[in-house]
């Protein structure tokens, strides 16, 4: 059975690094825990304990292999503004609703992440599981609501 007490860190060191999953920055993580008290130390010291490594800059990132470059949609050249993204997900949401509801008992726990899924991002995220159940030819009127014609 694994220890999950075998390195000692608190129960909010703890939940900050469950959030770490090399796409959130520092920064990101401290203001979504900011409400719990964890500090800019705490995350030092899951640093020096070996929990956390830095991820490498933008520029010397390791190449995604193919698979993974495969299953990710393309993202559009330039990040859209924030209320664009609103907009997108506004007119994004009913349609990745409708899809899954037309998979019956097959889409209900892809109905469920579409329900839980946190704005614009969230539904990004989706989009390959979406893609999976329904076909690429189903998918394209969500995909180009999300990412643009």
């Amino acid at each position: 059975m694994k220890d999950r007490h075998a390195v000692d860190i608190t129960r909010v060191q703890r939940s900050a690094l469950i959030l770490f999953d090399g796409q959130r920055s520092v920064r990101a993580v401290l203001e979504a825990t900011a409400a719990m008290g964890v500090t800019a130390g705490d995350v030092d010291r899951l640093l020096a304990l070996g929990l956390l490594q830095p991820v490498a800059e933008a520029g010397a990132a390791p190449a995604p292999s193919p698979m993974a470059a495969a299953a990710q949609p393309a993202l559009p050249a330039a990040q859209p503004s924030a209320q664009e993204r609103a907009q997108r997900y506004r007119a994004a949401y009913p349609l990745a609703s409708e899809l899954t509801a037309q998979l019956g008992l097959r889409g209900f726990t892809l109905n469920l992440a579409v329900e839980a899924a946190q704005g614009f991002e969230g539904l990004l995220e989706l989009l390959p599981r979406l893609r999976a159940a329904v076909g690429d030819e189903r998918i394209r009127p969500l995909e180009d609501a999300l990412l643009g014609p």
